[in-house]
């Protein structure tokens, strides 16, 4: 019996050093993912300053100028299938490896385009495939490092490279475009995404799998094991990847998620995209405009920091948190019919980005408390697709209303209500869970 605790005690020591040192890697990957991210999101982030550029040299109206930069956004989430069956099948790293690749060429392509069109091929497509291949394998990658603890934490981190490359980018996307072109700018950009990009996606090593260890004397497993599984993982095909998305779109609640995703979507993207023409036509001049686009990813920054503190720790599901910010998010977009100057504007910009960093930075944790990890991958790629259709419609609404009635309002309108709607459907939808499968644990459970 002593040679028995013994080697229970060996082997547990054995288990929990792994466990450190998986998690170890696991803030390197996230601290990776988050320098990546920057450049990777900066740019489509900033297309509100390029909308400019590109009206200043060719021709076209806002629809057409605005549906390269939310076709882009747009792909950044529908490509999701695609990318979550190749990281099932060839792993993590490979993907984002291709996905800098991809983004790097785009950026390179479009500096040479001489018609509009084209820019739907290298920047919308390229660009957009290339950046969802990149965030979507890191985010999974780490909600596999961080199943449980620090989930929040970890996952909310690293989507501070968005805010922060809205940050860094749209002032500087202004500088250097005034200064040596668009055109330039985009040949740059491409060096830069290769010399950032490649080392920090060779971090992404695979999660090791370990044998749960149990506690010394007890049945049970221990509770810094008890998320991992001795189970060898069969290889990703393509039968077992439409079967595990059959089983994503029976959990309860998922279609109200999807429809209310789309909602919020409609309207989210009008400050990337239209924000610049918005203030333009209420005598504000553009560089202020992209200073306004700065105040707003720094409030994007503070509310994702803000969430990464306090998500682990809420005393209420997250769910709650995101509806709240809906409702915020609803009355500030309303507030747009009033506002016609820059103190007005600057006001709106931050409750808007800081509300959106809460949403942005919670949402992935939010899918891995209400669907559990088995069908994660699945249940988020479903969420994004939905909300990509939607980043493509929204923008366009807003150009043709424009075009038609030389205002933004009709605009605003339709953004509010359907912000309104997104916090009612997903009220209704944590009820409807909660009635049907309790937790995400029990849930996948349910699914096996």
């Amino acid at each position: 019996m002593q040679i028995d605790r013994k080697g229970t005690i060996a082997e547990q020591s054995l288990q929990l050093k792994m466990v450190e040192v998986k998690n170890k890697w696991g803030w390197v990957v996230t601290v990776c993912t988050f320098i990546v991210i920057i450049p990777v999101t900066g740019i489509p982030s900033s297309f509100g300053v390029i909308f400019v550029k590109l009206q200043e040299e060719y021709e076209i109206t806002d629809l057409e100028t605005g549906w390269i930069g939310s076709v882009a956004f747009g792909i950044i989430f529908i490509a999701s299938p695609i990318s979550t069956g190749l990281f099932k099948r060839y792993g993590h790293r490979k993907v984002a490896v291709a996905g800098v690749v991809l983004c790097s060429t785009g950026m390179l392509a479009s500096s040479f385009v001489t018609l509009p069109s084209l820019l739907f091929l290298t920047y919308s497509l390229l660009y957009g495939v290339g950046t969802n291949f990149i965030d979507n394998s890191s985010l999974n990658l780490i909600g596999l490092y961080f199943p449980r603890k620090n989930s929040a934490r970890a996952t909310c981190f690293a989507t501070l490279g968005w805010s922060v490359g809205s940050l860094a980018f749209n002032p500087l996307v202004e500088v250097l475009c005034s200064h040596i072109g668009w055109r330039h700018t985009f040949r740059i950009f491409s060096g830069v995404l290769c010399v950032v990009g490649i080392p920090c996606v060779l971090t992404y090593s695979p999660v090791p799998r370990e044998r749960p260890c149990k506690e010394v004397g007890s049945s049970n497993l221990h509770p810094e094991c008890s998320t991992r599984s001795n189970k060898v993982q069969e290889p990703q095909t393509f039968g077992r990847y439409v079967i595990s998305f059959q089983k994503a779109f029976q959990a309860p609640g998922m279609w109200l998620l999807i429809v209310g995703t789309v909602l919020a979507c409609l309207s989210l993207l009008f400050p990337f995209v239209n924000m610049i023409k918005f203030m333009t036509t209420i005598g504000i001049p553009e560089l202020r405009g992209a200073f306004a686009l700065t105040v707003m990813g720094i409030a994007d920054l503070l509310g994702r920091i803000t969430t990464s503190l306090v998500g682990d720790r809420l005393p209420f599901h997250v769910i709650y948190l995101y509806c709240l910010s809906y409702v915020v998010m609803a009355l500030s977009i309303f507030s747009l019919l009033l506002i016609t100057s820059f103190s007005g504007m600057v006001i709106f910009v931050s409750g808007f980005g800081f509300c959106t960093g809460v949403i942005n930075s919670i949402l992935f944790k939010a899918c891995m408390d209400l669907f559990g990890m088995e069908i994660l991958p699945e249940a988020w790629t479903l969420t994004v697709v939905a909300g990509g259709l939607a980043v493509m419609v929204g923008p366009s609404i807003a150009g043709v209303t424009y075009d038609h009635t030389q205002s933004f309002s009709v605009a605003f309108y339709i953004g509010g209500v359907c912000t309104f709607w997104q916090h009612s459907f997903s009220c209704v939808f944590h009820g409807f869970r909660r009635g049907k499968a309790g937790t995400g644990e029990s849930m996948a459970r349910f699914y096996r």
